[in-house]
């Protein structure tokens, strides 16, 4: 069983590794190259992955997609997706531009949360001796004073920050995925549900301004998308958007019922300018929501370690309250 768990995580990417196919790929294109060329030179660029890439050129020279191989290799469905939309429209340098722009922002930003969490994370191991030291030496000196108020309050520190751990690991397992069931999810969590929202908005902003400027109808766009990665964003979408339409229900209400189209759809739409024009807006306001994504996202990491120290200051008033506490109701006795 090891064994296979092991053979399945050497078929794919990691993240880093990820983000350099996708900027080697964009900038072997920008030079000239082409996608068989560029990639029959990944085995030589990345020995280690000699074996993954010689299939990937195989598969793609067999007639194989880019995108089903790239859901091999790791890459979330959502991206897949918009690789597959860019290859139909002949846009695939400006889609790898966009996609690795945008996993170059999430990349740094989880670095600088790492360095952000270090420092707390090394308190909180040393918070965890010193309560197994007075557990172990000090409360037992303290069992008959009946005075429990430092305990309980110490529980409830201990199980807040056991319910902050599954939250965090929950939403990195959801983000991971990318695929519509898990940005559903994500968009009702607390905090993180904005950044979502704006991630999601931005992705279907870029990808229909994409399908435009080829001459795409409304409803051409959404029959398109349905055909994509199924249970991916872009495929959800386009097919819940694309009933509704066929069943003769306004673009107007469409977009106020659904959760991840933004109202600024509805001013767009109703400019009444041509499909090239109409493109050009929809891509000032890509350019504009990931530009609000990514200064939210740094204000988030900016906050996250003030609220880690005022949780860890609350933890320690525990523990001086499980230890003066008792001593206080024993001094009353005496």
């Amino acid at each position: 069983m090891r064994k296979y768990l092991s053979n399945i995580n050497k078929d794919k990417l990691t993240s880093k590794e990820r983000l350099e196919f996708l900027e080697y790929l964009q900038n072997s294109l920008s030079n000239g190259f082409s996608l068989n060329a560029s990639l029959e030179m990944m085995p030589v660029i990345w020995p280690n992955h000699k074996n993954i890439f010689i299939r990937l050129c195989t598969e793609i020279q067999a007639g194989k997609k880019l995108s089903s191989e790239m859901l091999k290799l790791g890459f979330s469905k959502t991206i897949v997706t918009q690789i597959e939309l860019s290859m139909a429209q002949g846009n695939l340098t400006e889609c790898l531009t966009q996609i690795a722009t945008l996993n170059r922002l999430k990349n740094d930003q989880l670095k600088k949360l790492k360095s952000e969490l270090t420092y707390p994370f090394v308190l909180v191991l040393m918070m965890i001796f010193l309560l197994l030291f007075m557990q172990t030496f000090v409360a037992n000196q303290f069992a008959e004073s009946g005075e429990h108020t430092g305990d309980f309050m110490l529980l409830i520190l201990l199980f807040s920050c056991l319910v902050i751990i599954y939250f965090m690991s929950k939403v990195l397992l959801l983000l991971k995925k990318q695929d519509y069931i898990s940005l559903r999810k994500l968009k009702h969590f607390p905090i993180i549900g904005p950044l979502v929202q704006i991630y999601v908005e931005y992705i279907l902003i870029y990808d229909v301004g994409l399908l435009l400027a080829s001459g795409f109808s409304l409803q051409k766009i959404c029959d398109y998308a349905a055909m994509q990665v199924e249970g991916s964003l872009q495929q959800q979408i386009g097919l819940s958007v694309g009933k509704q339409l066929a069943q003769g229900i306004s673009p107007d209400l469409i977009i106020k019922k659904e959760d991840f189209l933004p109202n600024e759809l509805l001013l767009l739409l109703q400019t009444g300018s041509k499909k090239i024009d109409l493109s050009k807006k929809f891509m000032l306001l890509g350019h504009a929501l990931f530009n609000e994504l990514a200064q939210r996202i740094e204000k988030l990491i900016v906050n996250i370690q003030p609220f880690c120290f005022i949780l860890i200051g609350l933890c320690i008033i525990g523990l001086y309250l499980k230890l003066l506490l008792p001593m206080y109701a024993m001094m009353q006795k005496i």
